[in-house]
């Protein structure tokens, strides 16, 4: 065997001097591309991107949220402790309401021509100085007048920030992320009463932590501003325009802001004429708040699985329903909780559905002024449902409160069944 060997090994060496050795040459490995380094055509981010820039966009949700929601009750209060007429108070709830409806014509322009994070930068630093301006100046026209810029200034984020999620998340995972944002939104909302309640009316102290929810909102758009949406190439377009190209994301923005007002606005009232404490009402308001943020998921979830037109009537079917109960369980309390959670969920779902169905039917082009028409339609509703219910509910609190919404959402559904299906 050893022989054996070294025959073989000494052919093997005789081989190799008469044949020259032939060299092959090796094939460099091709590169394997991950999904996730592939930038999308559209918006020129890659999928790790695209998760980090919605991650951004949705952090600073929350601080614009609290701007919003510490804002409402810190006017309200601090005018019932200076004695105003309720109709001064009533101005300055509406007053950055009134703000974002006259500014938001004008801002598609501004979005095609300012970068989206120099924009969202500008409109939280005059709601951060509004705050501050609102400490120094104690009297009711100052306050008013200081409201309206806020609510002027905050259109911007809060334009730029829907389109900035409508432009860059996936068709496939529309809704759930809107609803994301959503929660993100309402979660900081839902945060400023509870703010208040800690740091009082008076005092620097709520004027601080609203210009720091200012500032919460501007800093993941800083770290993120390489992932910003280009929205340069986008055309302003006319208010009625914007409808005539997604009419059903229209009529749920109106009715979605007129039934959150609604409920928001006039319920405590209904709650109480029926013999309930205030802290009874109030105790309700927070559930049907918890009912809003727990179930969005469920509804985004809900609204990428089945056709979005389909599941709006299905979620307007399933208000009627559960608003029509009402009368008959606000005075048995365990059935009554359950009620409003659910009501909750319903009520913050049409306006994500009716976001998530905007980005569906409109062009890369038209989603700036699409959304500016959006915004301004709910907040129409956000100020006609507090006028049409209060009238419906002085002959009586609890029916006159249901019937508005009823009604209201029966020309909703109307609407959406006469809209041409886009799906």
């Amino acid at each position: 065997m050893v022989w054996n060997a070294k025959w073989w090994s000494a052919g093997d060496t005789a081989r190799d001097a008469v044949m020259p050795a032939v060299v092959v040459p090796r094939k460099s490995p091709t590169p394997i591309v991950s999904p996730q380094d592939v930038a999308d055509p559209e918006t020129g981010l890659t999928s790790s991107q695209r998760i980090k820039s919605l991650a951004a966009i949705i952090a600073s949700c929350f601080g614009v949220g609290i701007v919003f929601g510490l804002g409402y009750p810190l006017g309200a209060l601090t005018f019932e402790s200076w004695a105003q007429p309720t109709w001064v108070t009533g101005l300055i709830g509406a007053a950055p309401s009134l703000g974002i409806v006259l500014m938001l014509p004008f801002l598609p322009r501004v979005v095609t021509r300012v970068n989206p994070v120099s924009a969202i930068v500008v409109g939280c630093l005059i709601s951060g100085l509004g705050y501050a301006a609102l400490y120094y100046f104690q009297n009711a026209p100052a306050w008013i007048l200081l409201r309206f810029l806020m609510g002027a200034g905050v259109a911007l984020p809060w334009l730029i920030g829907e389109t900035w999620v409508n432009t860059v998340t996936a068709e496939h995972t529309r809704t759930r992320v809107i609803a994301l944002y959503a929660i993100s939104f309402f979660a900081g909302f839902a945060a400023g009463p509870a703010i208040l309640d800690y740091t009082g009316i008076s005092g620097p102290l709520p004027f601080i932590a609203g210009a720091i929810g200012a500032a919460l909102a501007v800093v993941p758009i800083l770290l993120a501003r390489d992932l910003a949406p280009d929205l340069s190439q986008d055309t302003p377009s006319s208010f009625t325009r914007a409808i005539w190209l997604a009419p059903a994301s229209m009529a749920a923005a109106f009715f979605g802001g007129f039934v959150e007002t609604l409920y928001y606005a006039l319920m405590p009232n209904a709650i109480v004429s029926v013999g309930n404490s205030d802290s009874a009402a109030l105790q309700i308001m927070t559930l049907l708040s918890v009912g809003g943020l727990t179930l969005q998921f469920v509804v985004g979830w809900a609204g990428d699985m089945m056709p979005r037109l389909k599941f709006m009537m299905v979620l307007g079917g399933l208000f009627m329903v559960l608003t029509g109960l009402l009368p008959w369980f606000i005075t048995e309390p365990g059935w009554f909780h359950v009620l409003v959670f659910l009501i909750g969920g319903v009520l913050i779902g049409f306006y994500t559905l009716g976001l998530s169905l905007l980005g569906q039917q409109a062009q890369p082009g038209d989603l700036a002024a699409i959304n500016a028409a959006f915004i301004m339609m709910y907040n129409g509703g956000s100020l006609v449902g507090p006028v049409v219910s209060g009238v419906a509910m002085t002959a009586s609190p609890v029916l006159g409160f249901v019937a508005s919404g009823l009604i209201a959402c029966y020309i909703f559904m109307a609407v959406l069944a006469s809209t041409p299906r886009q799906e």
